[in-house]
Formats: C-alpha cells, sequence, structure tokens
C-alpha cells in the first residue's frame, strides 16, 4: 500500500513487533480484525488480534472486494491501548460502515489490514495461507460497493441494482426449488437439455421448468433493457484477479450490494435459466446486443472454477478440481483482468489449483515488483506448468504471444507467457472433462520430455525434446487472418493465399511430401488448411475431419463441399457488389437460387464460421511441401517442430549468434526463440514419431 497521510487526531497504527514475530515464528498464524459495535454516526473502531488458523477461536467472514486505485485516507482507529489510526482505502472504508453491526462485534479478515502490505516477506507468507484463511471462513462476504440506480429518470424502485438483487434471490430460490442443481451431473444432464428444449410439453418438470423460465423473463427482462444488469456486471469486482480464489473456496458465499445479500449460487442459476431458456420470450423486448450480452456475461468462468472446486472439497466423484494451467487459460485468455502485479495472477490462484504443491511455486514478494523480477516469477511458473513430471502441459506455450507487455518485453524469455488480459484462445481448445482430444501430432506419448539445461546456458533456457518437421520456406503474401468480418473479396484474398501457396509447393516438391499417403490427400491442404482441419455445424462444433485409423471422414466430405460451395458463393457475391445496377443485382439473385441456397444450407456458411478457428494466423508453406497455418511473426527460415507429449505443431527461430558448449559431450546445442502454435497439414496425427530423430530444442 502507499504510504498514507496520518490522522490529524490520533498517531499513525503500527504493525508490532512483538505480532509480526508472533506470525514469523509458524505458517500456521494469521490476524483477525475484530469491527466493533458503533453507531451508524460514529467513527468506525477495531481491535486487530493473531490467531491460530486451525483454532481462531472465534468464527469470522472473509471480505472479498476490490481495493480501488491508489492509496486512501480514510481511518478506523485501533481501540487497544492509546487509539491509533488505520489508514485504509475509501472502497474498504465505504464495505466496513455497511458491515459494522450497532450492538455487537463482527469478525472480519481482510487482506488489506490483517496482513501487512509495506513487510514483503509476511505479505509471501500470509498470501500462502489465503487459501485455509478463505476455505476456514464461516462466509465469503463478495462486496460490490453501494447500491445505485443506473438510470436517474426512471422509477429507481423498479431499476435499481437492489431490484436486480431481488431478481436474483426469487428467482434463483425457485430454480433450487426446482431442483435444477441436482441434473448437473453427466448422467443426468441430458434430462435437463430434454427438459430445457421443451421436448415433451406434457411432463411435469418440463412444464414446471417452463413456468421458471416465463419467471426469470418477467424479473429480469426489464433489467437488461434498462442496462441494470450490464451496470451490475460491469462492477471493478469481476475484473480482478484476486477475487477468483477468494469466490470459489468457502461452500457459503454470497454476494453483498448495498444492504442487500444473495448467495452466490443463486445468481449462477439465474443467468442459467435465462440463458438456457428465458431468451426466447424476450427477444422482442430486448436489443440482440444486449442479449449477446447475457449469454457472454463474466460470471461463467467464475462459476465453472466454483462449481469444479466444490465438487472436489466435497468428495463427488470423479471431481478433480482446475489445475493451475486450467484455471490461466480459463480465466486470462479473452478477459481482461487487472492486477497490481503480473505475478499475482499466478499467486490469486495457488489456494485454488489442485496441483499446486507439486509445482513447487510459492508466493514472492521479497523482491519489488519490477519488471526483471516479475519475469523471473513468471518463468517459474511456466517452467513449472510444463515440465511438471505429473501434470506437464506443453499447451501452456500457446499463451506465449506477442507483443509481449510493454514492461515486461525485454526482461520475459519468448516461451514464457505474460498472462496479462486479452490473450487470444488457441487455435486448438477442447473441455477435456468431456471431449476426446481431436488431434495427437506426437502420437500416443503424452508425457512431456524436459532436458537438463547447462551452467553455461542463460538461466532462462528451457530444454524440450521433440522432432523437427521441417523449415519455413515461403509465407503467403497479404498477411495475417486477423480480420474475419464478412467481406467477400477479403475472404477471396485469404483463399487465394492458400492456393498461391499450394501451386508454390507443387512447383518445389514434385515428389510426394512423406507424410502424405496419396497425392490427393496432399490437394486436401487447400481446404483443411484454412480452417485448421476443425470444421463447426450448425448443429454444434464439430469433429476432426480425420477418422480413426485414416480416411475420409464423413464430416470431412461435409467440409469439402462446403469449402466449395463458400468459394462459389464468394465468388457471385463479390461480382454482384461490384454491379453498379441494383435490379441487375436481383436478377442475378433469382437466377443463381440465392434463397433456396440459403434455406439448404448450399452458400457454405458452416465453412465460412470455422474459418474463425485460425483467425491471428498466417498461412504458410515447408520445403518438402507442407501447408500450415501458422503464428503472425512467422517468417521463412523458421522451423515447425512437435514436442513430446505435444497435441500440436509450433514454429520456432533459431538463434544463429547463440550456440552454446554441450558439458560432458563436447558438442554444441542451438538455441530458439518461441514464436507460435501451429497447425500444418499432414502431420497433425503422430507421423513424425519414430520417422524422424529425436531432437534437442532449447528455447530462450
Amino acid at each position: 500500500m502507499d504510504k498514507l497521510s496520518e490522522s490529524p487526531i490520533y498517531p499513525p497504527f503500527c504493525y508490532s513487533e512483538e505480532e509480526k514475530a508472533e506470525l514469523g515464528a509458524a505458517d500456521t498464524q494469521f490476524r483477525l480484525l475484530e469491527l466493533l459495535p458503533s453507531a451508524s454516526e460514529e467513527q468506525l473502531k477495531c481491535r486487530i488480534v493473531v490467531r491460530e488458523i486451525e483454532k481462531p477461536l472465534q468464527d469470522y467472514k472473509a471480505l472479498s472486494y476490490c481495493w480501488g486505485n491508489g492509496g486512501g485516507s480514510q481511518f478506523i482507529t485501533d481501540s487497544v491501548g492509546e487509539p491509533k489510526a488505520l489508514a485504509i482505502t475509501e472502497s474498504l472504508h465505504t464495505a466496513l460502515l455497511h458491515f459494522r453491526d450497532a450492538s455487537t462485534s463482527v469478525w472480519l479478515w481482510i487482506d488489506q489490514i490483517c496482513i501487512n502490505q509495506r513487510d514483503g516477506n509476511e505479505k509471501g507468507q500470509q498470501v500462502r495461507l489465503m487459501g485455509s484463511i478463505y476455505t476456514r471462513a464461516e462466509q465469503v462476504l463478495v462486496w460490490l460497493g453501494p447500491a445505485e440506480q443506473v438510470l436517474v429518470w426512471v422509477n429507481p424502485e423498479e431499476h435499481s441494482s437492489d431490484v436486480l438483487m431481488d431478481a436474483w434471490q426469487t428467482v434463483g430460490q425457485e430454480a433450487r426449488n426446482f431442483g435444477m442443481e441436482s441434473y448437473y451431473t453427466k448422467e443426468r444432464w441430458p434430462l435437463l437439455s430434454r427438459i430445457m428444449n421443451n421436448i415433451d410439453p406434457g411432463d411435469p418438470k418440463t412444464a414446471e421448468f417452463q413456468k421458471l423460465v416465463r419467471l426469470a423473463a418477467e424479473k429480469l427482462a426489464p433489467l437488461i433493457t434498462r442496462q441494470t444488469l450490464r451496470h451490475w456486471l460491469a462492477r471493478p469486482w469481476f475484473g480482478r484477479a484476486w477475487t477468483v480464489q477468494e469466490f470459489c473456496l468457502c461452500a457459503n458465499t454470497v454476494f453483498v450490494c448495498g444492504s442487500k445479500r444473495v448467495p452466490v449460487e443463486f445468481v449462477m442459476l439465474a443467468i442459467q435459466v435465462l440463458q438456457f431458456s428465458a431468451v426466447r420470450l424476450i427477444t422482442s423486448a430486448v436489443p440482440l446486443e444486449l442479449l449477446e450480452e447475457v449469454a457472454n456475461e463474466p460470471t461463467a468462468r467464475l462459476f465453472s472454477c466454483r462449481q469444479r472446486r466444490r465438487k472436489l472439497d466435497r468428495g463427488e466423484e470423479g471431481a478433480t478440481g482446475d489445475q493451475l494451467h486450467a484455471l490461466l487459460r480459463k480465466l486470462y485468455v479473452g478477459r481482461n483482468t487487472q492486477a497490481t502485479f503480473h505475478r499475482d495472477r499466478i499467486f490469486s490462484l495457488l489456494g485454488l489449483a489442485v496441483d499446486t504443491h507439486s509445482l513447487d511455486i510459492s508466493p514472492d514478494y521479497a523482491e519489488k515488483g519490477e519488471a526483471p523480477a516479475e519475469a523471473r516469477m513468471l518463468t517459474r511458473a511456466a517452467r513449472a506448468m510444463i515440465t511438471n513430471p505429473s501434470t506437464g502441459r506443453i499447451d501452456v506455450l500457446c499463451y506465449s504471444q506477442f507483443p509481449k507487455a510493454p514492461d515486461l518485453a525485454n526482461d520475459l524469455p519468448s516461451w514464457v507467457p505474460d498472462w496479462r488480459g486479452n490473450l487470444r484462445p488457441s487455435f486448438y481448445t477442447i473441455h477435456e472433462a468431456t471431449d476426446t482430444h481431436l488431434f495427437s501430432a506426437c502420437g500416443p506419448e503424452t508425457s512431456v520430455r524436459s532436458l537438463p539445461t547447462t551452467p553455461s546456458m542463460p538461466h532462462s533456457a528451457l530444454g524440450l525434446a521433440g522432432y523437427l518437421v521441417d523449415t519455413v520456406s515461403a509465407i503467403a503474401a497479404g498477411g495475417t487472418w486477423d480480420d474475419m468480418s464478412w467481406d467477400a473479396a477479403r475472404f477471396l484474398g485469404f483463399f487465394a493465399q492458400v492456393d498461391a501457396l499450394f501451386a508454390h509447393s507443387l512447383s518445389v516438391s514434385a515428389n510426394l511430401p512423406q507424410f502424405y499417403p496419396s497425392e490427393s490427400r496432399r490437394h486436401e491442404a487447400r481446404w483443411r488448411v484454412p480452417i485448421g482441419d476443425l470444421f463447426w455445424t450448425s448443429r454444434g462444433s464439430g469433429p476432426r475431419m480425420r477418422r480413426p485409423g485414416g480416411g475420409s471422414s464423413e464430416t470431412a466430405q461435409a467440409a469439402q463441399l462446403q469449402w466449395a460451395q463458400c468459394v462459389e458463393s464468394l465468388r457471385w457475391f463479390d461480382e454482384c457488389e461490384k454491379l453498379a445496377d441494383v435490379a441487375e443485382q436481383n436478377r442475378r439473385l433469382v437466377e443463381w437460387d440465392w434463397e433456396g441456397k440459403r434455406e439448404r444450407g448450399e452458400l457454405g456458411g458452416d465453412y465460412h464460421e470455422s474459418m474463425k478457428y485460425v483467425m491471428g494466423k498466417k498461412p504458410f508453406c515447408t520445403a518438402e511441401g507442407y501447408l500450415g497455418m501458422g503464428p503472425a511473426g512467422v517468417r521463412e527460415g523458421d522451423v515447425v517442430v512437435v514436442f513430446c507429449g505435444g497435441r500440436i505443431p509450433f514454429v520456432l527461430r533459431p538463434v544463429e549468434d547463440v550456440i552454446v558448449a554441450g558439458d560432458g559431450d563436447g558438442g554444441t546445442k542451438r538455441m530458439f526463440r518461441f514464436v507460435g502454435e501451429a497447425y500444418c497439414d499432414g502431420v497433425m496425427d503422430g507421423e513424425v514419431v519414430g520417422v524422424r530423430q529425436l531432437t534437442e530444442f532449447y528455447l530462450v
């Protein structure tokens, strides 16, 4: 915390040396705040005590809140002995005014007060205990802030945050009464799906659910239209890194907004009812863009983490919780999450991740939050997640994206993710709890093979064993596929890039490349590459085009047909758009049977939609004639590799001026810079394993 001004009435509070010694003597002690009784017009008063975490002597509530930006100047008085002023931020001061009681003490754990924020060693030690502190709390209070009226010109009784909190309570309670949570198992989920989709209107549970849907629409549609829901979800708490762990660990967790309190599960249930079915009833009354916000609201990831952790803590069969890499991907990819230090994005999840102990990562605030120290912590975490013998994951590399955060760019190794907000999703992401892996570039070998580094190597080097596929020999003219909004000329340009590279591959490699079983399979690269071999359909996310055992699956045949239809329709639209005569355009619409093709699904729309998988990438060709989609920074001379344990290939750049003398064998070890993930047609199913020589790669 920044240094705060002193109270004009009382001297500033200081943490006693005796307390520091007690906390430092064992990793089992923590501070608690006793918020003493006081009337609404009185100054806040408190007492701070040290307790054993196993036996705190009294029940306590843990607070989850946003500190607010910058230092604060509000004060509460420490009442032990001579009164002293304890400086806190304005947002915390506001929260404590809401939580104090006029007649009884309120026992709280609050990080801003119960941890000496100016002592890096104590902070690291106490942060390690936060998982236990929140788990053992009687209740976690998620403080969202005071109540507010969103629109001043409407009736506050109808459109304030209080009304929304009441709606969460009502709809959530009814969803619980319905028994909705009992369907959240792999076995019973199909039953709920039938109920939600009104498959059997005469079924009593289906009728009961439709009544629940109508209730949700009645209560929430006006609040969506008036943007009350938007403002509530935009409160700062939802965008902070530390709130996730605090939200997930205690069974009794409530949202507190102004004077209203609602169990967090009620909000989850109400939102899910709304997303599942209620939108059908309110489409005409709510603008489409507001409905899209409901579909993409920020609590889904939080509730996913909470549900998986709660199932684990309850000992449910098959419950595994989330490993650190899964939490990072779920929370920080495609979502802007705020943290004071980059390392906080790691530290804030250690109490929640189930593999924290095996990763051997501990919160460390002894060093100030400067770029080199931040980079070292992120590097340590990435190395642990990639090389951990029991849970090592090569796909952590997918999130080392460029450009890096500006303050870390000079210190962070190329292979280390900075976990800043709004990272791109990997083109290959599946729900591992329910889906089967689609790619297996390293065949059946799923274990990462890490290599020891030598004293003469850079300390940040990461050694991995794998297979060299080929060298990139040509890059598509025209740049990266960043803008995937509809434009016929643009998408024709994308296809032209791939076709030009395919023609180039035929001219430089007349012989059939080693990993293609036939010439016809080689030609399939023209339609496989633009979608990364992942075909989405309007009936749901589609599988790979490859059938186990080889050959062309029905999905592949459908994708190839839609590719041809997509190209044809794009050409037709492009030609029509160039016509100035509207009547001529309409004549061609009828002649080409556009309406009929649209109704029959013959415009290649599913293929066009599937191209979003490779957004942000650009086509490349290798020396042996393989086509692929690589990261934006790929260039000629880069190499495509498959690491042991990797599902997809990656692109590396040889570092010509760094050749390190090997230890013991007198050889050399080549260094590489990491460039990014890739799709490389023909090598996605273990073709290189046992054919290419196992190779050592050292990333810097």
